[in-house]
């Protein structure tokens, strides 16, 4: 009956690659990972600096209901290691696309200046040492698409033992996956942890466990990751789970930056985008019958 639910985790607009709708490969009982994305295209041997587009979601889950949702992000330039850089800085023309989602965008003048139109002139300074922000931007509050839903429930045992249960879903638009995820569970008044699916490490100081996995890749909705843990003791109150995850190659807004034919050879032409859990949590509801 779980498995229902987890038809509609998340809206299908996700500005993203389509939907891969092949599942994971594997029948035994952990989580295999799937293969690496390939390697970022590395930037071609003149250019020494790379535009970035990074965003951070934040989100706060009680249960199955969505309390508190935001996305932002930022336009930011990158020095490259070891390149040098001309002596008299660069400048070159910019240009954002697709940003329909984004709102509050604020500038940082003394790199950018407007030209209107969604185009921008940067002018950086020589030797620019540290990666430097363009503009930093939100998300429109209507848009909220999901990276990772999470489904939890947990039930008290008459043998002093508690279950808990969560189902995991990725965005189905996100073809890549999300990379680095980390659930961190805290289980107050838990005593240790007597099983768990797929194997977690303990943090007895902390009552807390920890499941780790290098990517999760979207699966059908009838079949969501599932992770289960059973605690040894009585829980003093409902667990909550912390997330952390990261997605190269995508970003939720859509937002796109491209520099201008003037950028060359100075300013790779390949953007990177990316974007990553900021505060991310979901609380579980009281105990299931």
């Amino acid at each position: 009956p779980r498995r229902r639910e987890l038809a509609h985790l998340a809206p299908p607009s996700l500005p993203l690659r389509a939907a891969s709708t092949t599942a994971l490969h594997g029948g035994g009982r952990s989580h295999a990972a799937p293969s690496p994305r390939a390697a970022l295209q590395a930037p071609p041997a003149g250019a020494c600096y790379q535009l970035q587009v990074i965003e951070r979601v934040d989100a706060r889950f009680e249960g199955r209901e969505m309390r508190q949702f935001a996305t932002a992000g930022e336009v930011r330039v990158l020095p490259l290691s070891g390149r040098p850089q001309p002596p008299g800085g660069v400048s070159f023309s910019l240009a954002l696309g697709s940003a329909d989602k984004v709102t509050a965008v604020r500038e940082n003048g003394t790199l950018l200046q407007s030209a209107g139109g969604g185009s921008y002139k940067v002018k950086l300074p020589p030797s620019l040492g540290a990666p430097a922000s363009l503009l930093k931007y939100s998300a429109v509050q209507s848009w909220r698409p999901i990276p990772l839903k999470i489904v939890p429930e947990w039930r008290s045992g008459a043998d002093g033992t508690a279950r808990l249960q969560l189902l995991v879903a990725p965005h189905p638009g996100l073809k890549g996956g999300l990379q680095n995820v980390s659930l961190v569970v805290s289980a107050a008044g838990a005593t240790g942890l007597a099983s768990s699916e797929p194997a977690a490490e303990w943090l007895g100081s902390t009552q807390q466990l920890r499941w780790r996995e290098a990517a999760l890749r979207p699966r059908p909705p009838s079949q969501p990751y599932r992770f289960v843990a059973v605690f040894s003791g009585v829980l003093s109150a409902p667990p909550t789970v912390q997330v952390s995850f990261s997605c190269d190659g995508d970003n939720p807004t859509g937002l796109r930056a491209t520099p201008g034919a003037d950028a060359n050879p100075s300013v790779a032409a390949a953007v990177q985008r990316r974007f990553v859990a900021g505060q991310y949590s979901v609380a579980c509801d009281g105990p299931a019958a």
